[in-house]
């Protein structure tokens, strides 16, 4: 029989929700100080210069400028070169906007335009400018390694060795070996813009010798030091404020120590703050935001061997990723989540997969829903339509056959302790069969030679891993719990919540664990003087780092709470319950004291008024296999994405689309909110039929679609999105058998997309944004761009 849970599963009340549907909720933009200064920022022209001179005399004279910022006076937060269109040149600070706006016109500055790059295919050409001087435009993933010497019993990888190429066995051999083999070249997938509401900025306030920055954050205590270590201030000095955040997806992280990264208006706000002994805010407008926090294009092949019967043995994946002008190189190695090293790790014994990330002047990528796993998923997932077809397979029987599940082996990438680990929990099988239930596949789904007539329906389908928080560098958290004489608590916690729900869950975790109702649990948890360590909100980790920790501190609570009620009640403390506010024997509900009571008399002089626990989760403390230390259970994101439209084939637009995400998440801690959050698969509409792209004017580098006009989001008028929540329970990773989710449903889109438009109209689409001209195209109806 399953547990029943009293806080845990519950649909409660969101923490912050009602101040944010009130309007109560205060941003960094809210935040307004006593002679507070403002910063607008000058921009480059060119996609690629060098500055010359710079003349700020006469913006420096005009009534109302208190500093001109450039890397002649600043260098730390500006450089001589720019490398895309709206680059910082300088900064005013001013008593107002229009002085700041003003003085800008009176900056002069003389530039050496230089050579640019503004594709990948450019970057990658021969004898292609450098974007950055120095250094070349195509870099190898650093950690590529060669798994190898596989343990017979366990199926665990014995060695890993630093290469060329991330892999184990002999991809040749496989290939030589296959029955069947299906090869895919050229697929490209086009930059994204995180649909966040609230622009990039902050407002920094130096005063007594103490810095308060507020701004929106994804890690607190992480961006602080960041901005410490760059400013030369001790970590002491600096209070990192994060009222609230206005989403993020991803994006909005922030590391002033590397330049290419879109977090340069926190050095530039706190150095003149610094400078001036006075509060100054540096926010972005709309245009500017729009310049920063793109996702990452890339161009991928995949090549793929398998038995008749289906089996896949052998994949093949080369990867590039375009990162713009971005300092952030990680997210090309997670597209090879989707390949033999995790999503197709069930039958697959041989894997090659390099990974390159590639530097153009086209404005400045970051970590992004998905972080780089959508770009892989759309190529493999593609491949693997294609592949059924060949076979004869149903794309769904194809998948359930090689799909990971429990106990399969992660052949993990990233710099870690481990040599590989066992994926923890699948359940991808039981989405399948409840996304097909849902669209009625079996009778439904028709191959494309049956489709006749204008309007054609479209079934497609794809599946997707995602990691889930690793055990490793950066994936360790802390939480604190106060508990007090009338039975409430205070989590004090620096989990980032950008609309998903962490702040409340994390209460729930603590009301579960101290047996108390959720609206007892209060809430500490908007910067770093009040809160201790938070790991970094990506890679869909806080339920479970953060969820570890919180447990861990609630449950040190409890302990100490139950200690001293033992010695009133003449009973072990491991004897004892908690619930309604008293502590009882758990064999003799009626020998019992109130919580007030346990904490003893309070006075002047002496007394408990609240109990303090500190929980943390620390690497490499994480699920082991059978307690061994070799064998390590790490959690995924998993689940499947049906698409269901209609595509006019004299105009090649498609409408009538229905999107379902199917995920299993072990155990919803707050069904609402995971419901919510699986609604967000909405986002890879844009790329896929909205035809939005990171467009760029070849001649002068400017962006073409600078704010949420030119670029527009989808809504639940272009895409109606069903979210379907597994719970399957069993994850060994979670105390209440969570695993995380929602950010996983990005990876599919765009091939259960790409699946669905070929399963209407038998063109097989290998290139985003999906726009009626190459569907037209791929039906003979319209000359190809490229012909």
């Amino acid at each position: 029989m399953s547990k029943v849970f009293s806080a845990i599963g519950q649909r409660v009340r969101q923490k912050d929700g009602l101040a944010r549907v009130t309007g109560e909720a205060k941003f960094y933009a809210d935040v307004i100080l006593p002679g507070m200064l403002t910063v607008r920022t000058l921009r480059s022209p060119y996609p690629q210069a060098r500055i010359l001179s710079i003349d700020a005399s006469a913006a420096e004279a005009l009534p109302g400028v208190e500093l001109v910022m450039t890397h002649l006076n600043f260098p730390k937060a500006f450089r001589p070169d720019v490398h895309y269109v709206g680059e910082h040149v300088a900064s005013v600070v001013a008593e107002d906007a229009s002085v700041a706006e003003e003085a800008l016109d009176l900056i002069k500055v003389e530039y050496q335009e230089l050579p640019s790059v503004l594709s990948l295919e450019e970057a990658i050409a021969p004898g292609a400018p450098e974007v950055f001087e120095g250094e070349p435009n195509v870099h190898d993933w650093a950690y590529h390694y060669y798994l190898s010497e596989r343990d017979p019993e366990t199926r665990l990888f014995q060695k890993k060795t630093p290469n060329s190429f991330t892999g184990f066995g002999d991809v040749e051999k496989g290939f030589a070996e296959a029955d069947v083999i299906v090869e895919q070249k050229g697929y490209k997938y086009a930059f994204c813009k995180s649909p966040a509401m609230e622009p990039r900025g902050c407002t920094a306030d130096f005063s007594g010798g103490r810095l308060n920055l507020y701004t929106h954050s994804q890690s607190l205590h992480g961006e602080k030091t960041d901005l410490a270590t760059a400013l030369g201030l001790p970590s002491s000095s600096i209070n990192y404020i994060a009222p609230f955040t206005g989403a993020s997806f991803g994006g909005k992280n922030a590391d002033v120590n590397n330049p290419n990264i879109a977090s340069h208006y926190q050095l530039i706000a706190s150095l003149a703050s610094i400078a001036l002994k006075r509060p100054v805010h540096c926010g972005y407008s709309r245009e500017e935001e729009m310049l920063c926090a793109w996702s990452r294009g890339s161009l991928t092949d995949i090549k793929l061997g398998f038995k008749k019967d289906g089996t896949l043995t052998t994949i093949k994946m080369d990867h590039m990723q375009e990162v713009g002008t971005g300092g952030d190189h990680y997210p090309p190695r997670n597209a090879l989540l989707a390949t033999g090293c995790v999503l197709y790790s069930r039958n697959c014994e041989h894997m090659w997969g390099y990974v390159r990330y590639v530097h153009t002047n086209r404005f400045i990528s970051v970590g992004w829903q998905g972080y780089g796993a959508p770009e892989g998923h759309f190529a493999m997932e593609s491949t693997m339509d294609i592949a059924a077809e060949k076979l004869g397979l149903d794309p769904i029987e194809l998948r359930k056959k090689n799909h990971m599940q429990t106990g399969d082996i992660d052949a993990g990438w990233d710099p870690l302790t481990y040599k590989s680990a066992y994926i923890s929990s699948s359940g991808i099988s039981e989405c399948l069969d409840a996304g097909a239930d849902f669209f009625q596949w079996t009778k439904n789904w028709k191959p494309p030679q049956e489709k006749t007539g204008r309007y054609r329906h479209g079934l497609g389908v794809g599946i997707f891993a995602m990691g889930a928080g690793r055990p490793g560098k950066g994936n360790s958290s802390e939480a604190i719990v106060k508990l007090f004489p009338d039975g409430s608590a205070s989590l004090f916690c620096s989990i980032a919540d950008m609309g998903q729900g962490q702040h409340t869950v994390q209460c729930q975790i603590v009301a579960e664990v101290l047996n108390i109702p959720y609206e007892k649990v209060g809430l500490v948890c908007h910067d770093t003087d009040s809160t201790p360590y938070a790991t970094f909100i990506a890679n869909s980790c806080g339920t479970w780092v953060q969820g570890w920790a919180t447990y861990r501190a609630a449950m040190g609570a409890k302990k100490q709470l139950l200690d001293l009620a033992a010695a009133l009640l003449n009973a072990p403390a491991v004897e004892l319950e908690l619930a309604d506010g008293h502590i009882y024997v758990a064999k003799d509900p009626e020998r019992r004291v109130t919580v007030a009571q346990a904490f003893g008399d309070r006075g002047l002089y002496g007394g408990r008024y609240e109990i303090i626990s500190h929980g943390v989760h620390n690497v490499p403390e994480f699920s082991l296999k059978d307690g061994k230390p070799d064998q390590v259970y790490v959690p995924k994101e998993k689940g499947a994405q049906f698409v269901s439209l209609v595509v006019d084939t004299e105009t090649g637009l498609v409408d009538q689309v229905k999107l379902a995400m199917v995920q299993n998440v072990g155990k919803a801690l707050n069904p609402m909110v995971v419901h919510g959050q699986l609604s967000t698969a909405r986002h890879g509409v844009d790329n896929a039929i909205l035809a939005n792209d990171c467009l760029v004017d070849q001649a002068t580098g400017r962006l073409l679609t600078p704010n949420l006009i030119d670029y527009r989001f989808s809504t639940i008028a272009d895409c109606d999105v069903e979210a379907i929540v597994m719970e399957i329970p069993g994850d060994p990773t979670h105390p209440f058998g969570a695993t995380a989710c929602a950010e996983g449903g990005a990876c599919p889109t765009q091939a259960a997309f790409a699946n669905a438009i070929y399963n209407a109209t038998g063109v097989r689409l290998l290139e985003t944004p999906f726009t009626p001209d190459k569907i037209l195209a791929g039906l003979g109806k319209l000359r190809s761009k490229k012909s």
